[in-house]
């Protein structure tokens, strides 16, 4: 698979993270990685002009610089729709989602069609705080239990794609984690193959969360990733 993924990142305001991923990810995979798409949304704090200096140094950095368009989804089906790669990979900018983690998932990449970093797998945990661990666990369980299939993470936002899923299944362009609860449900009624990969899921140290800016933000986000599974469920 040597060169043959397209790494796709949304960012928003990850002026402070946005080397350390690069950074990472060609110390991690440089081989397998074919592109590293930059996808920002004009980010007030400068990132995307980090990443233009990024560029004249690494050649496999692109950068899609959205003005007047916004929202993670979006991002990333733009960034989906750009990938030249035969497997297309998105995870988040903060690095709490470790590139080091990538080798791990290609293992399984010619046998599934979607590989996931799970917190909720056997050998995965999730290091946030008590509120925010029960919160997920139990949307994640509702969400397995209520919609039938046997993802346990349905809101990781780390995947490996085979880019032929994406004949099929359309990414939904709004919200924020629904996206990840439907691709979830509609790949694996699809009949593509889902595997599960453990790791240990860490806050950001950089920068500012856009999941949880606020309790408010925080009940926001949950209501709409319950109303997406009752919608699933009963559609």
């Amino acid at each position: 698979m040597s060169g043959n993924i397209s790494v796709v990142i949304p960012t928003y305001n990850e002026r402070d993270n946005i080397v350390k991923i690069i950074t990472s990810l060609e110390e991690s995979c440089s081989s397998d990685i074919k592109e590293i798409i930059i996808v920002d949304d004009d980010s007030p704090d400068g990132t995307w002009k980090v990443v233009e200096e990024l560029k004249k140094k690494i050649k496999k950095v692109g950068l899609i610089r959205r003005i007047g368009t916004s929202g993670l989804p979006s991002a990333i089906i733009d960034g989906v729709n750009n990938a030249k790669g035969d497997y297309i990979l998105w995870m988040d900018c903060d690095l709490s989602h470790p590139p080091k983690l990538i080798k791990e998932m290609l293992k399984y990449a010619s046998e599934y069609d979607v590989v996931s970093a799970s917190r909720y797998v056997k050998g995965g945990k999730d290091k946030r705080g008590f509120l925010r661990i029960l919160t997920s666990r139990t949307l994640n369980l509702f969400g397995s239990v209520a919609l039938n299939i046997h993802v346990k993470d349905l809101t990781s936002g780390f995947y490996l794609v085979k880019k032929e899923v994406f004949r099929k299944i359309r990414l939904k362009d709004h919200g924020y984690a629904e996206y990840c609860i439907r691709f979830a449900y509609e790949s694996v009624k699809s009949g593509f193959k889902w595997k599960e990969v453990p790791y240990i899921f860490k806050d950001r140290e950089e920068g500012t969360s856009k999941s949880y800016m606020n309790i408010r933000n925080f009940l926001k986000n949950g209501y709409l990733c319950v109303r997406e599974i009752i919608k699933l469920r009963f559609s």
